[in-house]
Parts: structure tokens; sequence; C-alpha cells
């Protein structure tokens, strides 16, 4: 298995050999399995490379709304006193998976591809149930050599999925070619487990328990059909004719509940959807696909004419991105935060900074507490170099969403813009930090502190933030020397 496991890493991305190399400690040998701590970490340390290496998708709008959704999941009993993180990647292939720690990575194709809220629920639901019942733990419990290796090749199968689909279904392969025969009829009793795990989630969170039976019976359908380009989901959950039986069965027991879609929901499926290719080629395409959607006068025409100004928007083509715009606007007269950030955007972008500037500013009088507009506002007032009205409204911003890393460089950007260099270093730092670059992060404060001009608390700060990063990173190397790296 070593030997093996060596070979699989040999052939590996750089990145993510080294990632593995970094891996926490997974404790003395003679231990049952995984604490919960232990699984938090191993799950931080992926999520930051992800992060590093730019394989998470950084749109805040959809990722905000991804976690406010899971939130009606996670609320529930099933899930109670675990902590959940939703992270977006961008990738065609409907796919979405747990890391350890209670990290979930959804595909964007996943929320293009269901038809329903229901059925993006249960996806969500079901992996909620995986990080529930600690399966990562308890196959660590049955064979501790064949689960490590079975998580190497979750790690590079995350960082791959980003670049390579094709590398993800082959590397979780070698995992499951890997592990013992006992590892694997535990995998499909796991798959049952979060199943049954899920619905009682999905039925918790008011959603309809048939969107897991819909969803994954076209997942099984669409396998036979298309073997040799089956949905990436089937390669890492294996959907049996069994499953779906059981499934079915359990569902029959309680009473059907109707759920409508969000208007949100929509709103991000027709994002991505016509974002899902931005080459000129693939804007062309889904625009004409947009605008026979308008024509055809759906039930989703909010929607529609939302994803064609998106379209628009991205093509530059202003004058149409405007109109389809107030076409939105005039389907929806209670108005979305999602539109009002894409109007800003619009005349940013058409050159009309000041035009977007009185755009965001009255969206946040009415939708003060999203993240998007106050990211969008930074946006507009570092271009419009207005830097000592930048700092202030990225400083608040940053009381709400410290572990944002894209305000932390914006908010770099402003301090450098007002000439206070070693302001801009800190905020730099902690940018670098997020992006689990620690080493990065070290170079910065040592370029405030070298830098001057902070008072006595703030310079304070710097000296102790700066002990703290580098005695993490000696533990890090430490761990990494143990682990043979």
């Amino acid at each position: 298995m070593a030997a093996l496991l060596a070979g699989a890493l040999a052939f590996a991305p750089s990145f993510a050999r080294a990632q593995v190399d970094n891996l926490p400690r997974l404790g003395d040998a003679s231990a049952d399995e995984l604490s919960p701590a232990t699984e938090r970490r191993i799950g931080d340390s992926i999520v930051r490379e992800m992060r590093r290496r730019g394989s998470i998708h950084d749109d805040v709008e959809i990722t905000d709304y991804l976690n406010r959704f899971a939130a009606q999941l996670t609320a529930t009993t099933p899930a109670a006193g675990y902590g959940f993180e939703f992270f977006l990647v961008r990738d065609g292939t409907l796919n979405a998976f747990a890391l350890p720690g209670g990290y979930i990575g959804v595909h964007t194709g996943l929320i293009v591809a269901a038809q329903s809220e229901s059925e993006l629920a249960s996806v969500l639901a079901h992996e909620i149930g995986h990080v529930t019942q600690r399966h990562l733990a308890r196959m660590l419990s049955r064979e501790r050599q064949a689960s490590v290796v079975m998580l190497a090749a979750l790690v590079l199968a995350a960082l791959a999925a980003r670049s390579s689909p094709q590398a993800v279904g082959g590397l979780a392969s070698l995992g499951s070619t890997v592990a013992q025969q006992q590892m694997l009829s535990f995998s499909r009793d796991a798959e049952r487990e979060a199943d049954r795990v899920g619905l009682d989630i999905l039925r918790q969170g008011g959603f309809d328990a048939n969107g897991m039976v819909s969803f994954f019976g076209r997942l099984q359908q669409a396998g036979r059909l298309y073997e040799s380009s089956a949905p990436e989901y089937l390669r890492t959950h294996p959907i049996t004719s069994e499953r779906i039986a059981d499934i079915q069965g359990r569902v029959g027991e309680t009473r059907y509940r109707q759920r409508a879609d969000s208007i949100d929901f929509r709103l991000a499926r027709a994002k991505l959807r016509a974002l899902s290719d931005t080459s000129v080629d693939g804007l062309r395409l889904m625009r004409a696909q947009f605008e026979r959607r308008v024509r055809e006068r759906t039930i989703d025409d909010a929607a529609n004419w939302f994803g064609l100004a998106t379209v628009a928007a991205a093509a530059r083509d202003w004058p149409a991105a405007r109109k389809a715009l107030a076409e939105v606007r005039r389907r929806l007269p209670a108005g979305h935060p999602f539109v009002e950030r894409l109007a800003a955007r619009i005349e940013l972008d058409a050159g009309d900074p000041a035009a977007a500037q009185k755009i965001v500013d009255a969206a946040l009088a009415q939708y003060p507490s999203s993240r998007a507009l106050m990211h969008m506002q930074a946006v507009v007032l570092l271009a419009r170099r207005d830097y000592a009205a930048a700092v202030p409204v990225l400083e608040d911003a940053l009381k709400l969403y410290r572990g944002d890393a894209d305000l932390w460089r914006m908010l770099s950007a402003a301090q450098d813009g007002l000439g206070r260099t070693a302001r801009a270093h800190r905020a730099a730092a902690e940018q670098f930090v997020l992006l689990g670059a620690t080493p990065a992060a070290i170079e910065q404060l040592r370029l405030a502190q070298r830098a001057g001009g902070l008072d006595f608390q703030t310079a304070s700060e710097v000296d102790a933030r700066l002990r703290q990063l580098e005695a993490r990173w000696r533990e890090e190397q430490q761990e990494r020397r143990e682990n043979g790296g």
C-alpha cells in the first residue's frame, strides 16, 4: 500500500504532493479514530491549499446563497453540534464531496443541473450525513493504513477537481483499488447510512423528500445511457438500484410536501449557467439559449432575463445588458441584491464608476448584510481611488467577514493608496494566512515592522501576530518532518 501511494504521489501534481506531506499527524496507531479536532485540522489544511491554488470559486454571491440555503439543513436535529462550511468549485461536472471537519464542496455544475431546490438539498443532506456519521473516522478505525491511502486519494481528487475532472475519477479509483474488500463493503454501508440520515435531514429542513428520489434516479439513468461520460457524482457515490429502492420505500412512508423554489436559487442557477463557458463562442451560444427562453416566456421568466443580462455583461454588450436588467426589475418589483450588484458591475465596467456607486450605495441601504454588495462598494471606491472612504468600508465589512481574503486584499490596496505602507503589509499578511501561504504572511508582517509608522497598540498587535504565525510555521515544519516530508 505504501509503495502504491508513493507511486500515486509521484505522478500527482507537485502541489498535491506537498499538501499530502503537510497533512497533520493522524495520531497514535492504537487510536480508534480521528478526533473531531484532528478532522477539522485536516479539512482546514485541504481547503487552505485549494484556496491557495485557486481551486475554490470565489463568487461570494453564490457562496453566501449556498451557505444560507444549507443552513436550513444544518439546523436540523441530525446535524446539531457540527460545524459546516460549504464552498464552490468552478467545475461543470455534476459532483459534491465532503471533506474532513465539515467542509463540503459543491461543483457549480451540480447547482445548474438541479431542477429544484429540493433536489439540490438532497445532495447536500447526503453529504451532511457523511459528516455527522463521521464515516472517515470510522473507516480509519477499521484499517488505518488503507484509510490513509484513501484520504490521500481524496485530497488529490479534491485538488484536481478544477483542472482535470478525469484525474478526479482516476485518483478516487486508485484509493478504492488499494483499500481492502472490507473497506469497500463499509463504503457501501456508509452510502446507505448517509441516504437515510439525509432523508431525515431533508424532512426536518422542510424540503420535499421526493427530490432525492428524482435526482438520484436521473443520475442513475444518465449513467446507464452514457457510461463513458457518466456524471462525476456516480463515480464517487455509486447509486445502485438497491439504494434507489430503499430511498423510495422510506419516502413512501411520509406525506408529500410541496416546496416552491426561492428566487435566490433561480437567479443563482441562471448566473452559473450563463457563465459556464466564458469563451467568445461559449457566451454566444449561451446568449442564444437565454434569448430563446425569454421568447418562450417560461415560468422562470425573471431568471432567464437575469441570465441574459449576465451573458450580455460578460460579453461587454452594455446596452443589451441594461435592457435585460430592466426586464428583470420589471418582473421583480421588490428588488433583489443579485440584480443590484449586477447593475453596479455593468456601470463600473462600462466606465461610469459614479453611476455604479450610486446604485451600490442605494442597494446597501436596502440590503445592508449582503457581502457581495459590500465587495462591490469597495471595488467601486478603489476604482474611483477614493481610498479614504474605502478603508472604513472595508474595516466594517471585516468585522462581519474576517475570513474573507478578498476584503483583506482590498484593504491592503486602500491602505497603500493612502501611503500607509505598514498597514498595507499588515492587511496583506491576513490575506496570505487565509490563502494558506504562511511564509508569505510572515514576510509581510516583517515588512510592516520595518516600515514603521504604526501606533504602539497596532505595532504590538503586529508583533504578537508575527510570533503566532512563526510558531504555527515551526509546528507545520515539524509535522512535515515527522510525516517523512
